[in-house]
């Protein structure tokens, strides 16, 4: 096959594939009203959550348990900017990005000096103390404190046939698919490249002059700039920021949901996110004593049936019936 031939495959290949994803978007946007388009926007934005996770660890393999101190800070820029200073409230995801790159730049460059354990105590650290600088006395003017912020529903612009939470699922399937095209860059480029080689063969790295400490320090900003967004979504989403909702259990469900879903899948942050916002309504409806426990025993046997992930579960399977498929 000529490379124009194969160029023109490819090409068809993604039209029909976006064309699909606009008719699959429309129809879930169709059907989803209030709560239903509330859930599956709340998806959505934890999706974007664990593409930052994802990024940090299967593609530089750093482990970071301290991600949730990241949210809470994106969570409550697009609070206070919103309530304190008036900006729209759609500026309030990429100024969280930047702000999230920043905070992750900086916490991340002396952070990465450190590797396996001594990181990931580290950044737990980081998800203990931030809450509890949100609720203290010296910020409580700015933060809110122990009650949080509370904002109004965004507003749908003038002339669409949306309501709220339909207008919010929208934003944030926008925010996600740019989010993602992000990532996929950084994945594919020299970012990706230098990431995988200090990830597999450091010291053969370190001997190519690939920059150790700047490289590991990028991927973490990024990854911190995205979960940034995401909590600035998450604030827009439930129209609330309060201290509370970003303990260290936060940070925990994000390593957790990003091994269920498949660390080097690009399905496995959607699949983490399903996971991480619908098993514990699940499992409260099974057992509300015992919410924990079923919680704990789904988890455990995802990890146990599928090592690679729910994501690398569905490849293999798709893999085995291709070549069942092709015999025949």
């Amino acid at each position: 096959m000529s490379d124009g031939a194969f160029g023109n495959r490819l090409s068809i290949r993604y039209v029909l594939a976006v064309t699909l994803l606009l008719c699959v978007a429309g129809g879930i946007l169709y059907v989803s009203r209030g709560y239903v388009a509330f859930q599956v926007a709340t998806v959505v934005a934890y999706a974007v959550a664990l593409m930052g996770v994802q990024l940090l660890i299967g593609s530089s393999g750093q482990i970071s348990l301290g991600h949730g101190a990241f949210f809470a800070l994106g969570a409550y820029t697009a609070a206070v900017l919103i309530d304190r200073v008036g900006i729209p409230y759609w500026l309030t995801i990429p100024a969280a990005g930047v702000i999230g790159f920043a905070a992750g730049w900086l916490f991340g460059l002396p952070a990465v000096r450190l590797s396996g354990p001594y990181l990931a105590l580290a950044t737990f650290a980081l998800a203990l103390a931030l809450p509890q600088v949100l609720k203290h006395p010296a910020v409580e003017g700015f933060t809110g404190g122990v009650s949080g912020i509370g904002l109004e529903a965004p507003v749908p612009p003038d002339g669409l046939p949306l309501d709220s939470d339909q207008w919010m699922l929208v934003l944030v399937a926008v925010c996600a698919l740019l989010a993602h095209a992000i990532v996929r860059r950084l994945q594919k480029g020299p970012c990706g490249m230098a990431l995988r080689a200090l990830r597999d063969q450091p010291a053969a790295a370190l001997a190519a002059g690939i920059p150790e400490q700047q490289w590991r320090a990028m991927a973490f900003a990024v990854s911190a700039g995205i979960v940034g967004m995401a909590g600035a979504m998450n604030t827009l989403l439930t129209h609330f920021a309060s201290p509370d909702g970003f303990t260290v259990l936060l940070s925990l469900g994000f390593v957790a949901a990003v091994v269920i879903g498949g660390t080097g899948h690009a399905l496995g942050p959607l699949i983490g996110a399903l996971f991480l916002v619908l098993v514990p309504n699940v499992a409260e409806e099974v057992s509300k004593a015992a919410t924990g426990l079923v919680y704990g025993a789904l988890m455990l046997a995802c990890v146990f049936l599928a090592p690679n992930g729910l994501a690398g579960l569905l490849s293999s399977c798709a893999g085995k019936l291709r070549r069942r498929t092709g015999r025949r």
